[in-house]
């Protein structure tokens, strides 16, 4: 109320000079396309006012943003300075690296992909550079993601793939079918497995007539609430 007697006043001093023409029961004040604007006293007051409130509302939103702001940036440095840093850092992740893999299932023979089910954990884990932080867990190949986040993930991987010697072509069933390297998410409340980053490639005529190497690098951002299993698929598991 205050603001509308304000921007009531502010517009009676700052007013031009009403045209003589003006009808009874109607007001005439500045518009958006023009200097004035002649009316009815309701439907023009009302739309003036709407528009003064609304700038007026941006204004005091802009500056509240900017008070949340700052007063974050002393809180923030506050917390740095009793946790040293550590309470900003504990965020959970996790890096495994892979290990000889297992003969596939029946069931994941004619497959288009096949998950990689061994990684190093537990005490083999303690031999190379991988680690568990804050809650991400592992079961049986996938790790599951314990809170609700964006998350950065990444594969690496090195596929070697035998040929034949007479001519350096790759020793598969099907030329045509590419090798794919991928990550994939399951939440068993939804049901339904979702690709969220993958790589395919061709296969190539080994120029030393006995075998292929590829390399594969997939990585994103990827949305995931509690309970997302994360997972690495290849096409063929054998490479």
């Amino acid at each position: 109320v205050v603001v509308c007697l304000i921007a009531v006043l502010a517009l009676v001093w700052t007013m031009p000079d009403i045209p003589k023409t003006v009808k009874t029961g109607e007001i005439c004040l500045p518009s958006e396309i023009g200097p004035l604007k002649c009316g009815s006293t309701a439907d023009l007051l009302h739309g003036y006012l709407e528009r003064e409130i609304a700038t007026k509302y941006d204004e005091i939103k802009r500056q509240d943003q900017k008070k949340q702001e700052n007063h974050l940036k002393k809180v923030s440095a506050r917390l740095m300075n009793i946790y040293d840093k550590s309470f900003w850092e504990m965020k959970p992740a996790a890096k495994l690296p892979g290990k000889e893999q297992t003969d596939l299932r029946k069931n994941d023979i004619t497959a288009d992909m096949v998950p990689i089910k061994k990684w190093c954990n537990g005490r083999k884990l303690y031999d190379t550079k991988g680690f568990f932080k804050y809650g991400i867990k592992y079961r049986n190949g996938p790790l599951i993601v314990p809170v609700k986040g964006t998350y950065f993930i990444y594969s690496n991987l090195d596929f070697f793939q035998s040929c034949h010697p007479s001519s350096g072509l790759p020793d598969v069933k099907n030329i045509n079918k590419p090798i794919k390297h991928g990550i994939f998410k399951f939440n068993i409340l939804e049901g339904e497995e979702e690709e969220l980053v993958s790589n395919v490639q061709p296969h190539t005529i080994s120029t030393n007539r006995y075998y292929n190497s590829y390399n594969s690098y997939v990585s994103s951002l990827a949305e995931l609430k509690a309970g997302d299993e994360l997972s690495v698929k290849v096409s063929n598991i054998s490479y």
